[in-house]
């Protein structure tokens, strides 16, 4: 009997000591972090962290995130002789963070911890950013992923935004169109006022014939960016998808005085509006054009109002040239009042077309005016298009020619 009352006593010192010595560790962490010994440091809070005594205190994975947060900032910048001590610092920071939030209910340490997620987040936003410039989209997808949940403990959920843009970005390039819809649709939950996001959301449920969603997307740019033209112009697109061509025009004309008085920005907005103006559903290309020339007025050498212009007269020339094409001359029905109309679409087929070359000309001769660059590179698919359609109304006005070199200019840019 006594010999039992002894080892019990024996094994209570021994726990005692052990207890204290990693209470130590813990201490002596501290003071090697402090003097910026951190490979000392490491070791002592390691062994903290894993005894019984000690791994249940958020004292210990507090000093845990900051000496790891520290290992990583030094090796990062004036001493390089850290960088292989801990190659995962991040990783085992943000792990310790999650485990000090944890344990700490009085929230003795959610300073510290919300800097030291902070420090992390930001460390993997800009290994995000290196992966998605090295078109390394899993990578950028990872990290941002990281980023995001490191921002959302410290909670500075506006921080998370920017690896949530990554991480779309990421999507776009690889086509995911489910991963789009999860980062962008999140960062419109946070009233985002990144143009891209909403377009992008747009584009999808346009192309998916989900007009309530495009339209969805668009109220809330207005909702989350009430600001912004561009917002204006969005919904005014998605009223067009619900053929309602009065609340269109509605946020046209908002848009337009929201910007009328930038010499810059006027020019463009008029082109866009004529866009809307002379697209399907809306056909009012009275007004397309009065928008058209009010932008050529304010800015006479640019693409957009000249294009716009020879489009919005080809388009309607092309409408002419069906119309035409569907009256069957063997049909039983058909008559000289048929003939008459056949003859009267043709001509004024002819006579849009020759308008639109004019337009059309003019946006060739601004591509081909600009200097060498990337920039112009850039417009190689408009010049194309623009070419196209000119070779086109070249042969409908009779300048075979003419619409022989178009289409010869067209093979050499598809090479």
């Amino acid at each position: 009997m006594k010999m039992k009352k002894i080892v019990m006593t024996a094994a209570l010192v021994a726990f005692t000591m052990g207890a204290t010595a990693q209470k130590l560790n813990v201490s002596s962490a501290h003071e090697a972090m402090k003097r910026g010994y951190l490979n000392k440091a490491k070791t002592y809070i390691d062994a903290a962290c894993l005894h019984e005594s000690t791994k249940d205190d958020a004292n210990t994975w507090r000093y845990k995130a900051l000496i790891y947060s520290q290992i990583g900032g030094d090796a990062q910048s004036k001493k390089p002789k850290f960088k292989n001590l801990a190659p995962d610092w991040a990783e085992q920071a943000y792990t310790a963070a999650v485990e000090c939030k944890r344990l700490d209910q009085q929230q003795e340490y959610a300073n510290d911890m919300n800097s030291v997620f902070n420090y992390v987040g930001n460390e993997y936003y800009t290994k995000a950013t290196k992966a998605y410039d090295a078109k390394d989209y899993a990578g950028a997808i990872e990290f941002s992923e990281k980023s995001i949940t490191c921002f959302n403990n410290s909670g500075k959920t506006n921080f998370a935004q920017d690896a949530m843009y990554i991480a779309g970005l990421s999507s776009v390039a690889t086509h995911d169109t489910v991963n789009i819809k999860k980062y962008f649709n999140a960062m419109i939950r946070k009233r985002t006022n990144i143009n891209y996001v909403y377009v992008t959301l747009f584009g999808i449920s346009v192309a998916e014939k989900d007009n309530a969603s495009a339209m969805t997307v668009a109220t809330n740019y207005v909702k989350n960016c009430k600001d912004d033209y561009k917002a204006y112009l969005l919904r005014a697109t998605g009223y067009l998808l619900k053929s309602n061509v009065e609340k269109s025009k509605e946020d046209i004309n908002t848009a337009l005085e929201m910007t009328k008085d930038s010499v810059n920005l006027y020019p463009d907005v008029l082109v866009q509006t004529g866009d809307l103006l002379s697209g399907e559903g809306v056909s009012d290309y009275e007004g397309a054009e009065s928008k058209y020339n009010q932008s050529l007025m304010l800015k006479p050498n640019q693409f957009g109002a000249n294009f716009g212009l020879g489009k919005m007269l080809y388009n309607r020339a092309a409408d002419k040239t069906n119309a035409a094409n569907a009256i069957d001359p063997f049909a039983a029905d058909y008559d000289d009042e048929k003939a008459a109309l056949y003859e009267k679409l043709n001509v004024e087929a002819k006579t849009l077309y020759g308008q639109s070359i004019v337009y059309l000309e003019k946006a060739v001769a601004y591509i081909d005016g600009l200097p060498e660059g990337e920039f112009k590179n850039a417009q190689r698919p408009n010049l194309i298009n623009v070419l196209v359609a000119l070779g086109t109304a070249y042969a409908h006005v009779d300048r075979l020619a003419d619409s022989q070199a178009a289409k010869n200019r067209v093979d050499q840019l598809m090479k």
